[in-house]
């Protein structure tokens, strides 16, 4: 589940990134006006573009100290139960195997 949380953190840093390379891009494309509205509208874009950046750059962080509690939680409990996360991922090893077991067997029924 915290791997998901971190791909889906992740993808959404890349698309927000995506969405702020795009308004530079359209800022740029727009040129320099001499019409002063366009001109305060543009310095009014690039303030916002800026604290999307800063923002962004907040959210990995603290994204990453999230991630590192976790891992670090996880080897706690490791070192501290090693029997019972052995056991943990023998069921989920064996789990894995039966669901591998089923798809075989009903790929081979299907293809008969």
């Amino acid at each position: 589940m915290l791997e998901q949380t971190a791909a889906s953190g992740a993808a959404l840093a890349d698309e927000l990134r995506n969405v702020v390379s795009q308004a530079e891009e359209l800022l740029n494309a727009i040129g320099d006006d001499g019409d002063a509205a366009m001109t305060a509208l543009r310095e009014r874009v690039l303030a916002s573009i800026d604290t999307a950046r800063s923002r962004l750059g907040d959210l990995e962080e603290q994204a990453g100290r999230v991630t590192q509690q976790a891992a670090t939680a996880a080897e706690a409990y490791v070192r501290q139960n090693p029997w019972t996360s052995i056991a943990i991922g023998a069921g989920i090893g064996l789990l894995i195997g039966a669901l591998l077991i089923s798809r075989r067997r009903d790929e081979r029924t299907t293809v008969q």
